[in-house]
């Protein structure tokens, strides 16, 4: 792979449903499939996106030219006692280790990693702490690994009634969004490699 921008390549999309159509109610609703249709023509699509994908399921050996992950809530949810009691040190780690293995597996890309947004209902104020915590440590992790931070928690954040559905998926308004930071990113990822 090279890393100047070529004029078609694959794009490989991982992560969970901040990515996918289901929710959106609309076929190619989803952040994925809307940030594709603004590459150019000749790109294809590697779509491993999973509804309730958590870290350990995501591919660590595909490749692409660019690459978007949306991961970590479905953990963040599953582990919330081991959040709650013990912080979330062990979750970064295993962040950090899945962003690593993308890196080795494609040390030139763009790798755009998404942050966790708040879910339209309440949270203990300690399920709050932890997510921003989280948060914290997914940025410094994206930094680690030279990739770019779509930051999906800070775009959703007083916006969750428009952007999410059943409380905690993005709407076909939310998914816009995430596609419009992944563009911003790679865009930004495109002026920096010329």
């Amino acid at each position: 792979m090279t890393t100047s921008p070529s004029p078609a390549g694959v794009y490989l999309a991982l992560g969970d449903s901040m990515s996918i159509d289901d929710y959106t109610g609309v076929p190619g609703g989803g952040a994925v499939a809307q940030f594709f249709r603004t590459l150019p023509k000749g790109w294809s699509l590697d779509d491993h996106t999973l509804d309730g994908c958590m870290i350990p399921q995501v591919p660590r050996d595909r490749t692409g030219h660019i690459i978007t992950l949306t991961i970590g809530g479905n953990d963040a949810l599953s582990r919330y006692e081991e959040l709650r009691d013990r912080g979330v040190a062990a979750l970064v780690a295993d962040h950090y280790d899945l962003l690593a293995a993308l890196r080795r597996a494609n040390p030139e890309s763009c790798l755009i990693v998404g942050t966790i947004y708040e879910p339209q209902m309440i949270l203990p104020d300690d399920l709050i702490r932890a997510l921003w915590a989280l948060n914290d440590g997914m940025r410094a992790n994206i930094r680690r690994v030279d990739g770019c931070i779509a930051e999906i928690h800070g775009a959703f954040r007083d916006h969750e009634d428009e952007y999410l559905c059943q409380d905690i998926e993005p709407s076909l308004a939310g998914a816009s969004v995430i596609a419009r930071l992944f563009a911003e990113q790679w865009q930004a990822w495109r002026q920096a490699a010329e």
